[in-house]
């Protein structure tokens, strides 16, 4: 009963290569492997890309809205004078 089941393992072995080769083998892994990677990266970078600009506006609107009240911030009133007059 051994002997047969290794000569099915061995069999199936070698019917799992030959459909690995019809279908590319283990070139065409490799290309679509990297076919997905640069499709990765590309999605990265559109996404990085949409974050910063998206952060960019952020930062804007808040410095715009800081701009608006740096008149008050760029005189700030003297603090009192606490020297003794001595």
């Amino acid at each position: 009963m051994g002997v047969l089941a290794f000569i099915l393992s061995l069999v199936a072995i070698v019917m799992a290569f030959i459909a690995l080769q019809r279908t590319g083998g283990m070139k065409d892994i490799r290309q679509q492997m990297e076919a997905l990677s640069s499709k990765t990266e590309d999605a990265t970078k559109g996404a990085r890309e949409a974050t910063a600009d998206i952060l960019r506006r952020l930062e804007h609107m808040v410095r715009g809205a800081e701009g608006q009240h740096s008149d008050r911030d760029e005189n700030p009133p003297k603090p009192p004078d606490t020297r003794s007059h001595s």
